[in-house]
């Protein structure tokens, strides 16, 4: 596997599933085994990083778009 950036959640997501299908059929070598897993920890991370930014993003929008009580 490459080790180019992946700049979006949609690339990294899918690094992550095929990586995962290639560990599952047995096609990664104990060789690649330590750059993969490096690869798979900085693509985990920036989905988790992207879904909270995201998240909060929406959060806070709905706190705006929200109705003010009048209570």
């Amino acid at each position: 596997m490459s080790s180019d950036v992946r700049a979006t959640y949609e690339e990294n997501a899918a690094f992550i599933k095929a990586t995962v299908e290639r560990l599952e059929r047995g096609e990664v070598s104990i060789d690649e085994l330590e750059s993969i897993a490096a690869q798979m920890s900085q693509s985990f991370q920036f989905c988790q990083d992207r879904l909270a930014k995201t998240r909060q993003v929406v959060a806070e929008t709905m706190k705006q778009a929200a109705p003010a009580s009048d209570c």
